[in-house]
């Protein structure tokens, strides 16, 4: 069937909100958003539920996926954590396990959030073979770095080299910066600014160290960052200034990192992002501003020009939030697991209650029935064998706080 409706509820386009209206789905794109009935013959009741478009996670290590983090904090920059990373148990644990299933496990853990697009910092030779096979989307046509400073990790072919593939291809350039406090990463930006990769197709990770020049030449230029509040806090027990990002402009995203070191998900990362930035200033970041900061804001940043919107012609990546009272942004900000209603990824149902059923079958999704937090849910692939494949790599039942599922080994 190639085209369908979801009806009812908040729908987020996200700058306007329509009550009770209708989104129309034809071959994989929003043909119609309307505040009326839909098109399609096959509905979906949102009831009262808050849809917005999928979110889209800015910065995440897909392979790096598993529990617990890792870490003895605070450091000064990443490089001691890599080496406390690399000589951890857990770590040589992670290490039974195939790529594919890390690559699994990530993806399934941004899904069950309402992530339906993923940017995976990884090498193109490490990531490239596994994007096909995810139950959800990654972002595979970028340019990056791994940092700038002299003992980054050697991905890409530089950052000259790179950010000019970026400029040709009308792609992102992806690097993690400022990541730290020792006095070269204080140098970050001058010094990716003299190599030419300051400009509108950069995407900086992490900018800690960032001091109110740099910040001024960020917004001149046109680059985007990316908050990762749980992960900072984590490795350095502080975060970046977000206040003066916003107050200045610059395009603001938000993303979990790797879970050895990030919250359990997108989810996660939305509360605790707004939980420091109020601890920090002493007001309220609001919920809104946050949700922009997980679509429309993360589509301009890696020229997803077709994504982070509810708009006609756009691609029908679709998430729908249980309603949990005040604002329905807030509804998305607060939410847990078991709210997550309905995942649709490229016009196609691949995540949601079990009360869409019926649904799902005409459609002609194939899925399987799972208890996810306590809620009977449907899911494209097969979670519970993915974490039976991980349990017996590792050799005993191995659980996941960001994908509650019942299964047996």
């Amino acid at each position: 069937m190639n085209k369908w409706s979801i009806k009812g509820g908040s729908i987020l386009t996200p700058d306007k909100t329509i009550k009770n209206g209708s989104i129309t789905i034809s071959n994989g794109k929003i043909a119609r958003v309307s505040t009326g009935k839909g098109d399609g013959s096959l509905t979906i009741d949102a009831g009262k539920g808050v849809v917005v478009p999928g979110l889209i996670n800015a910065h995440d290590h897909l392979l790096g996926t598993y529990h617990p983090k890792i870490g003895n904090g605070p450091y000064i920059n990443w490089l001691p954590w890599d080496n406390d990373l690399k000589s951890s148990p857990v770590y040589e644990e992670r290490c039974q396990i195939e790529n594919r299933d890390l690559y699994l496990l990530g993806a399934y853990r941004n899904l069950v959030s309402g992530v339906t697009l993923v940017s995976d910092h990884m090498p193109h030779f490490v990531g490239d073979q596994f994007y096909d096979m995810l139950p959800m989307k990654a972002i595979k046509k970028f340019s990056m770095a791994h940092s700038v400073a002299s003992f980054a990790l050697a991905w890409g072919d530089g950052i000259t080299v790179e950010y000019k593939k970026a400029v040709k291809g009308g792609l992102p350039f992806v690097t993690h910066i400022a990541e730290g406090y020792d006095d070269e990463t204080k140098q970050d930006i001058a010094v990716i600014n003299r190599l030419g990769g300051l400009g509108d197709h950069s995407v900086f990770i992490h900018c800690l160290a960032f001091s109110d020049a740099d910040l001024d030449l960020v917004k001149e230029r046109g680059a985007s960052c990316v908050w990762c509040g749980d992960s900072n806090m984590f490795m350095y027990n502080k975060t970046m200034d977000a206040k003066k990002f916003l107050e200045k402009g610059i395009n603001l995203c938000i993303g979990t990192d790797s879970s050895a070191t990030g919250g359990e998900n997108i989810l996660y990362e939305m509360k605790f992002d707004k939980m420091i930035y109020e601890r920090t200033y002493g007001e309220k970041l609001p919920d809104e501003t946050i949700l922009k900061m997980v679509t429309v804001n993360t589509a301009k940043a890696f020229w997803q020009k077709d994504l982070g919107q509810i708009a006609e012609g756009y691609i029908a990546d679709l998430c729908v939030f249980r309603d949990r009272g005040g604002s329905p942004a807030g509804s998305v900000v607060h939410a847990h697991l078991r709210d997550v209603m309905l995942v649709v990824i490229d016009g196609r149902p691949v995540y949601g209650d079990a009360v869409y059923e019926g649904q799902f079958d005409e459609l002609g999704v194939e899925y399987r029935r799972v208890v996810m937090d306590g809620v009977d849910k449907l899911i494209i692939g097969d979670p519970a064998a993915l974490l039976r494949r991980i349990s017996r790599a590792v050799g005993f039942k191995k659980e996941f706080p960001f994908l509650p599922v019942e299964f047996d080994i």
